[in-house]
């Protein structure tokens, strides 16, 4: 294979890409090693990776120790970037708040020096329930620099799930705004503190009676003389709650070192290495704060390779969509597929007041389709290549399948290839590899340095979720299959999932939710597609005869509001004296799917 320096650059064109990746995972080892060097390490890793699927058990760079923070602002710093952007935040008000690297790792060593005065330590964990903001970073930051775990809690959560969040990851300080992202109630945080009693609560963005603000606990910290910690690489940086399972909390633990490593990795394969000119000097992230691909490509991804973060304090429209354009230096776009269906919806037939297009744009999710990547080549970017297709899942945290800004690297609909050092694996319900362009089992059947740990208490579940139906495998869920030229294609999903305003939703979830509520019986939940995702409809067949349908369908609302969120609530519930089964039991989906589409009545 020719000589290729991964520093600098990637092949564009596909046979020397192929050798490239073969020879990445052929060197494994020595390729992850090479690519973890490009950072800062305050000791050294011995060895690279010790893994073992049948525990499961995967530990990366072991016994190095890093700084996410000080790779993040420091090291940039140092290459002469300090006055460079890092963090723009366009506010509801029309204000843009600015700050550079200089200037923002001022704000993050203050508020670690606040962190540190109160007795914060590492191995300690934080709560932010908080939206898109400069304060969310900021405080990520601080966190990293003492090896504090944060743990992202979304907005749209209703107070009640948002303290049951806090208190089962025993975190020391919650920093919060005061209103649900979907209902805009500003009694949100007094709620919380509530239900939480005793734990210090910190407001931002407002002020309320007897809640400390963010800038008050930040007042009168002194910087001077605070070391950074030096975590392990194994140590967590973040958690992500996914689900709540029987009392304990399903989710992901996403390492400091492992996380970071592949994260500035995969950002600057994806966005850097591949363009030889319009390189992004800032990416607007429009992806939800409180997941792990926006942590990923949306903060420490481009923090690490010096590229600014440009947040939004409200739905994004086509007016600030011109406004970045037009102010930002060669921006990028990180966003869900449903973002560039909104905005054709926006501008109907009508075009940007600007000539300026995105350098590339990088959709996370389901893989957009090519009438929308046609779309965005005709109003967003220059040239179709220019729109990528990033596949992570909650439980990859990265990127595991992308394609790239390049014509030879890219297809419209694809999901692009395994990435550098990963190698993704189609095998039949029998475990046996599929044959070119025929649908199978996405697995893998080695780990990826930003793999997560379980939560605590919930191995045996992520065990018996992810590595027991192929053993040996990290089973997706996904069905896909590759062509010739060894793109992969996405074929549908082989579990439950069901994906509404940007939430993955398990419909079996959804269904304990409700047979737990006293007027349900059954439930059954089910989605029909809109122009911009999906929407769910769900059957319920009342434990006794209903009076009042209306109120009835009120309350089970209501109650799905207070259990799992606002955004769960479905377009519509439909009451039914019995469900549509198999002689067998098993519930006719396709049935209830009809009967919500009205091609089928309701018997």
């Amino acid at each position: 294979m020719e000589s290729i320096d991964l520093v600098q650059k990637l092949p564009t064109r596909l046979d020397a890409f192929r050798r490239l990746h073969r020879h990445t995972l052929d060197h494994r080892e020595q390729f992850w090693a090479e690519i973890a060097e490009q950072l800062q390490w305050q000791t050294p890793f011995s060895y690279v990776v010790k893994e073992d699927f049948s525990i499961p058990l995967a530990s990366w760079f072991c016994d190095g120790q890093i700084n996410a923070a000080q790779n993040a602002l420091h090291r940039i710093i140092e290459k002469g970037r300090g006055d460079a952007r890092a963090l723009v935040f366009y506010q509801k008000s029309g204000h843009t708040h600015t700050l550079t690297f200089n200037e923002l790792k001022d704000k993050v060593l203050r508020l670690a020096a606040a962190f540190h005065r109160a007795g914060l330590i590492q191995g300690d964990c934080i709560a932010l329930n908080l939206p898109s903001c400069p304060e969310f970073v900021i405080s990520a930051l601080a966190a990293a620099y003492l090896g504090i775990t944060y743990l992202p809690i979304g907005c749209h959560l209703p107070p009640s799930i948002v303290a049951e969040d806090i208190t089962a990851s025993r975190a020391k300080l919650v920093i919060m705004a005061n209103s649900n992202a979907y209902e805009e109630k500003k009694s949100h945080a007094p709620t919380v503190r509530a239900l939480l009693e005793d734990l210090s609560i910190l407001i931002s963005g407002e002020t309320i009676e007897g809640i400390p603000t963010l800038e008050e606990y930040m007042a009168k910290a002194d910087p001077s003389g605070l070391e950074p910690a030096s975590p392990e690489a194994n140590h967590p940086l973040f958690t992500v709650y996914e689900n709540r399972l029987a009392g304990k909390h399903v989710g992901s633990v996403f390492p400091t070192g492992g996380f970071l490593v592949q994260a500035h990795a995969s950002f600057d394969d994806i966005f850097n290495k591949t363009l030889d000119q319009d390189k992004p000097q800032m990416i607007v992230n429009t992806l939800d704060i409180y997941k792990a691909p926006a942590q990923a490509y949306g903060l420490w991804g481009p923090l690490t390779n010096g590229t600014g973060i440009v947040l939004i304090d409200e739905d994004i429209r086509v007016n600030t969509i011109e406004d970045i354009l037009n102010e930002q230096p060669n921006p990028a776009l990180l966003c869900p597929p449903t973002l560039i269906s909104e905005v054709r919806e926006q501008l109907g037939q009508g075009q940007l007041n600007t000539a300026k297009r995105f350098s590339v744009i990088a959709s996370c999710g389901n893989a957009l389709p090519p009438r929308l990547v046609k779309y965005a080549d005709s109003i967003l970017v220059k040239g179709p290549e220019r729109v990528v297709n990033l596949w992570v899942q909650s439980k990859s945290g990265i990127a595991l399948l992308n394609s790239y800004p390049t014509p030879e690297l890219n297809r419209p609909g694809t999901l692009g290839f395994g990435a550098l050092g990963v190698e993704p694996i189609i095998i039949n319900d029998f475990g046996e590899p599929c044959k070119t362009n025929i649908s199978g089992n996405l697995v893998f059947s080695q780990s990826w340095p930003a793999m997560p740990m379980a939560t605590p208490g919930t191995t045996e579940h992520f065990k018996k979720t992810y590595f027991s139906k192929f053993k040996g495998y990290f089973f997706t869920y996904d069905g896909v299959r590759s062509d010739k030229d060894g793109f992969f294609w996405f074929m549908g999903r082989l579990d439950d999932s069901i994906k509404v305003k940007g939430q993955s939703l398990g419909a079996s979830l959804i269904e304990g939710v409700l047979t737990s509520h006293p007027l349900v019986e059954e439930a059954a939940i089910i989605s029909t597609q809109n122009k911009s995702g999906e929407d769910i409809v769900i059957f319920v067949v009342p434990r006794n005869k209903i009076q009042d349908e209306q109120k009835c369908i009120d309350q089970i609302k209501d109650y799905i509001t207070d259990k799992i969120g606002h955004f769960a609530v479905p377009k519509k519930i439909i009451i039914t004296d019995q469900l549509p089964k198999t002689a067998t039991g098993k519930l006719f989906r396709s049935v209830l799917r009809r009967i919500a589409a009205g091609e089928e009545p309701l018997d």
